[in-house]
């Protein structure tokens, strides 16, 4: 959770969402950054098998692209 506070410090967020669309259970993750009043998606991505590959996978996003 920490990690969620520090990013948004930066003006991001990150959210993790269950896929209504597969019988495979799998995840869709968006990260988000806010610009003025509005929180625009800066990326997408789904097909994760649980919420903590989502979240691991946008940290890593967030740390490399360097959003």
């Amino acid at each position: 959770m920490e990690k969620l506070f520090n990013i948004l410090n930066k003006n991001l967020w990150i959210e993790v969402t269950p896929s209504i669309d597969t019988k495979d259970n799998e995840w869709i993750v968006a990260i988000y950054k806010r610009k003025d009043a509005e929180w625009m998606p800066e990326m997408t991505e789904g097909g994760f098998r649980t919420a903590q590959d989502a979240y691991t996978w946008a940290f890593g996003q967030i740390d490399y692209e360097k959003i």
